[in-house]
């Protein structure tokens, strides 16, 4: 019976793919996970490259037995990623985190088993804090996290960091989620209003391996999503009538 089940959405990640598929069989192990206990919804996110047949391939080797193949036809942006995932679940505990190699997905299944280990009935999201960053990085992730505060009254560090563990019930207060990247900034203001706390764990983040960043990929792309963010986090504001 599976225990946990952890949403990766994978958008042009053909290459991270091979190594992705290694680290997350030896993370679960490292964790006491078994395939029949923790299974990975890999979401090919409307891809463009070759990541279907690369995903072929895989899921044919033993280290396919870890993962469940979601493949979303039309990109319609990170956050109906995410959602489509969440919502293939069918285990207590669920969460998601990134394909791309710059989180290690070990995080996400130590953050499984501290969960497990609690009274089933407690509401609690584990969420990763950054570290190993870049000044201008870190900057924008303040500038999210302050306006969310002030806005939301959501003080809770980094808003875009991951893993983000929990259990299931949270689920059914994401309806009406936004596609794009504001869906971070959604669920844990979501899981705050529906009683949960969020308790931070520090996860090391790397440069990427293969490709560019989706949004940080040059000047116009950060602008747009810097922008977008601080836009939904008034119009979320806007909606719960905090504003």
């Amino acid at each position: 019976m599976l225990e946990f089940e952890l949403v990766l959405p994978a958008y042009n990640e053909a290459k991270s793919l091979p190594d992705l598929y290694k680290k997350v069989a030896e993370a679960a192990l490292s964790c006491g996970f078994t395939p029949d206990r923790c299974q990975v919804v890999l979401v090919d996110n409307g891809s463009t490259d070759d990541s279907a047949v690369v995903l072929k391939q895989l899921q044919s080797t033993a280290l396919g037995a870890w993962f469940r193949v979601l493949t979303v036809a039309l990109n319609q942006g990170y956050g109906f990623g995410v959602k489509a995932g969440l919502d293939a679940t069918t285990a207590p505990f669920i969460g998601w985190s990134h394909a791309d190699l710059q989180c290690d997905p070990v995080e996400a299944f130590r953050a499984a088993v501290l969960l497990r280990n609690l009274p089933a009935s407690t509401p609690l999201v584990v969420k990763g804090k950054r570290f190993g960053r870049s000044l201008s990085s870190r900057i924008i992730s303040s500038v999210f996290a302050f306006a969310a505060g002030v806005s939301l009254g959501l003080w809770c560090g980094e808003i875009n960091a991951q893993p983000k563990v929990f259990p299931r019930r949270l689920l059914g207060h994401l309806s009406g989620a936004p596609v794009d990247f504001s869906f971070d900034l959604f669920a844990l203001y979501r899981a705050k209003a529906a009683g949960f706390s969020l308790r931070t764990i520090p996860v090391y983040f790397p440069n990427r391996r293969h490709g560019v960043s989706n949004w940080s990929a040059s000047f116009k792309s950060r602008r747009r999503t810097i922008v977008g963010m601080l836009r939904y986090c008034r119009h979320l504001a806007l909606t719960e009538g905090r504003l």
